[in-house]
């Protein structure tokens, strides 16, 4: 190996240079500053400034570092770092729960979309992380390349899932606030294992291999990093399936309900489904004759008959099977098809014929 690339491997390990003190304030700062724009983005609900959140994090430094520390054998070093950034997790997403708190942000407000999106990790996380590990540490080895590490950055995702995690404590979402730390999880592993990789083949075979202590340490800790992203894959395998039972179930669902009234017009705002927590909600706007615009009656007289002689819920039922907790909600507005000139007055068309 040229001296060269074990300098850059040493520099890699070794990142807050001469004066330590002075780095960890600055990667204090930048931490702090990078939580308070993401939290305040996601209650605003938006990306761009969940962006720049990404960029001012200063988190994937030292977790290259945890990388760089084990490929040379070093545990105490990769043990330390990976404290620290254990650390400065927790304190994100305590942070991040004082901002809104301190902001006095309604608890009964629905949550912002950017938040949500934290909390449905899948596998395909998992193969952003890695590819973003590989690129964030081919960058470190390659100085040249730097303007490539933006998109590494912002590819990867650190600090968001940490902001969201602590936004859903605060509206009392424990289980969704654990889905957010298991993406920053994700992407904890798989940036260590990924740059390992790629700090093994650029830089580090010799020293590696060289001698057997470094050579048992880089052992070790990589067979602890792979039993870490062994648990999250299994964690993430179930959400991945969880998601797909459910979107299959909401597409099932949606067209019960259109089956079930045909043929009456029933627009089907929202179906969503929960598998975990047997929960379904429903949205729905059911289309009256046009004679009941000239009607005074209850809602149930102004429905159509067939609506009426079979229950929606009997229908869900079959379909979704007993035990689950469904919220209906539908409104009814006045459906008339009008050829102007005429007094010819009839039924509007289906919603689902109108789209197509």
């Amino acid at each position: 190996m040229s001296s060269r690339k074990f300098s850059t491997t040493r520099d890699i390990l070794r990142f807050e240079g001469k004066d330590k003190a002075a780095y960890w304030r600055r990667f204090a700062m930048l931490l702090t500053l990078s939580v308070v724009i993401a939290t305040m983005g996601m209650l605003r609900d938006s990306g761009a400034v969940v962006i720049a959140a990404m960029l001012v994090a200063p988190l994937m430094t030292p977790i290259l570092g945890v990388a760089a520390a084990m490929v040379m054998g070093w545990l105490g070093r990769a043990f330390k770092l990976a404290l620290i950034v254990c650390c400065a997790a927790v304190i994100s997403v305590l942070l991040a729960w004082l901002l809104v708190y301190v902001a006095d942000v309604p608890r009964g407000i629905l949550i912002p979309d950017q938040v949500l999106a934290r909390t449905d990790p899948g596998t395909e996380d998992l193969i952003v992380a890695l590819a973003a590990g590989v690129a964030a540490a081919y960058v470190q080895i390659n100085r040249s390349e730097v303007s490539l590490l933006p998109g590494a950055a912002i590819g990867v995702s650190l600090v968001p899932p940490l902001s969201a995690s602590g936004v859903l404590l605060y509206f009392g979402e424990p289980a969704e606030a654990y889905e957010a730390g298991l993406l920053f999880a994700t992407n904890l592993g798989a940036i260590i294992l990924s740059a390992c990789s790629v700090y093994i083949v650029y830089a580090a075979r010799a020293v590696l291999f060289s001698k057997g202590r470094r050579k048992l340490n880089f052992t070790a800790s990589v067979a602890v990093t792979l039993a870490f992203l062994a648990f999250v894959v299994l964690q993430l395998g179930k959400s991945t399936y969880n998601r797909y039972l459910e979107t299959r179930t909401e597409a099932q669902l949606a067209q019960t309900i259109r089956d079930w009234a045909d043929p009456v017009s029933v627009e089907v705002v929202r179906v969503d489904v929960n598998a975990k927590r047997k929960h379904a909600d429903i949205w729905l706007i059911v289309d009256l004759p046009v004679e009941a615009a000239y009607k005074v009656s209850s809602i149930a007289g102004l429905l159509p008959a067939s609506l009426r002689e079979t229950p929606l819920t009997d229908a869900l039922q079959k379909e979704l099977g007993p035990g689950y907790l469904v919220v209906v909600r539908f409104q009814n507005r006045i459906g008339a098809q009008i050829i102007l000139g005429t007094e010819n007055v009839q039924q509007a068309p289906d919603v689902e014929e109108i789209v197509e």
